[in-house]
């Protein structure tokens, strides 16, 4: 662990001299001259700049100064290594690093729009495209026809050129057909054979002991579906009524129909599931013994209690009724809600939970021993919040594919104050409010998002690189 100012220079000199040179131009600039291309020392990252203006301290700022000069050096020398380079090392590096980009849910086996084809390497090198089908998919890769009766096989080749030296570089893709349309028939096939029975809990069509998840009343292809129960006594129709056998009795066999229907087309399709007999009560507390477990808060472990435990069950999945007790209810109350953690100069202390398991005079208990963490130094107190730290993302986004805004935390549970810098703010701005998604055909955006964790002049810093989609076609 560093002191907040130092981990910023760090931070900041590792995103000048990598993380730049992997989001495209940011923190270098290019220079023509000749015909050729190489890479100068340009602009300092915004995350820099951004901490020498908040320092006041004459002698912090020398340090950052001076810091920002080493990096300067340190891209000089990167611009000399790269002028060194040769011509055939240039194309070589560029033929390496070659890959084409694809449109939201595309890939190389699964293409139904533009494919994004780069025209200059990283080293310089000019790179043209050809097609083998150009009538499916264009040596530019902007057009692209979809077959109407089968998928395509198209091979793109990239040539690369600096000067006199060459390379050549193929991509081999599919281009999905334009989907036929389906009769009645064949909808009413696909989607009873897409048709399945979903469970709660750990039960399983063998093993049935609670009501079902709800049953489908409709295929992804539209037709209707219909559901009947060969007892529904035991299983109703809709499966939202589950009555097991009395103990003793036997488990009971129970056969579920589905009746699938589109226009005139129909079929039908059978589940059998087996209705478990109730259990004794010795069997109750047993399985929901067996079953139980504590539910931490946040990163929390059996040997590390930081913060009150999420929900402790008062009954099982059996029925058996559950009640807790605290060894030392001033540490831990005996229902995990409330926690006083020892003093940061005391000793960590170990807690036991005891759950008292019960049903119609039937019992047995469960012990928890649990260790209960002194209060933290800033230093853990930032290494804490900083494992904790995530970016919460929108309905279906993540980090791998972002279209809409993303949430960051200003704070961590353990009292860090959490500041964010983005390293393309035009694209995902400092505070994650606004997105702006690349144009159609330009190539998705990669952008680091660095949180600066702080606690009393203690710091740390966590990166998170996204991907902020093109917009689609």
């Amino acid at each position: 662990m560093k002191k907040w100012l130092s981990l910023i220079m760090i931070s900041s000199l590792f995103l000048f001299s990598s993380t730049a040179m992997a989001q495209g131009n940011a923190g270098k600039l290019k220079a023509e001259g000749n015909g050729k291309s190489a890479e100068v020392c340009g602009a300092i990252p915004p995350g820099l700049l951004k901490a020498l203006d908040k320092v006041k301290n004459e002698r912090a700022k020398a340090a950052i100064t001076a810091n920002i000069e080493k990096a300067k050096e340190k891209c000089k020398k990167e611009n000399e290594e790269n002028q060194a380079l040769t011509d055939v090392q240039r194309v070589a590096g560029d033929k390496t690093a070659l890959q084409i980009g694809f449109i939201d849910g595309n890939r190389a086996d699964w293409v139904t729009g533009a494919v994004r084809l780069p025209v200059t390497g990283t080293n310089g090198s000019v790179i043209t495209w050809s097609s083998n089908k150009p009538t499916i998919i264009s040596n530019n890769g902007l057009t692209v026809n979809r077959p109407l009766t089968a998928d395509e096989t198209v091979v793109i080749t990239a040539n690369l050129r600096y000067n006199q030296a060459t390379a050549s570089k193929t991509f081999t893709i599919v281009v999905k057909a334009v989907p036929a349309s389906m009769t009645a028939e064949q909808k009413v096939a696909a989607d009873l054979a897409a048709l399945q029975i979903q469970f709660n809990g750990t039960d399983k069509a063998d093993r049935v002991t609670q009501p079902l998840k709800a049953l489908p009343g409709s295929g992804t292809n539209g037709s209707a579906i219909t559901w009947h129960s060969g007892a529904p006594t035991i299983i109703s129709n809709d499966g939202k009524t589950v009555n097991r056998p009395v103990s003793g009795s036997g488990d009971a066999i129970v056969l579920m129909t589905a009746v699938v229907v589109n226009n005139t087309a129909s079929a039908t399709k059978t589940f059998q599931l087996t209705v478990k007999q109730q259990l004794t009560d010795a069997q109750k507390v047993a399985n929901d013994k067996a079953a139980l477990e504590l539910d931490f808060g946040g990163s929390d472990t059996i040997s590390r209690v930081t913060r009150p435990l999420d929900q402790l069950p008062a009954s099982g999945a059996n029925g058996s009724v559950i009640i807790w007790h605290s060894s030392a209810p001033d540490i831990l109350s005996a229902d995990g809600k409330t926690i006083h953690r020892p003093a940061v100069t005391a000793t960590d202390l170990p807690v036991t939970l005891t759950a008292v398991i019960s049903s119609n005079g039937v019992t047995d208990f469960k012990a928890f021993v649990l260790t209960v963490k002194k209060e933290y130094t800033s230093v853990e107190k930032v290494a804490a919040d900083k494992a904790d730290l995530n970016i919460a993302f929108a309905d279906k986004d993540s980090a791998a594919s972002v279209t809409k805004p993303i949430g960051l935390p200003s704070s961590g549970y353990y009292g860090s104050s959490i500041v964010w810098h983005s390293t393309h703010p035009s694209v995902i701005s400092d505070n994650g409010t606004v997105v702006t998604r690349p144009a159609q055909s330009t190539g998705d955006v990669t952008v680091t998002m660095m949180g600066y964790i702080s606690h009393n002049g203690v710091g740390d810093v966590k990166l998170f690189t996204l991907t902020v989609k093109q917009l689609p076609q």
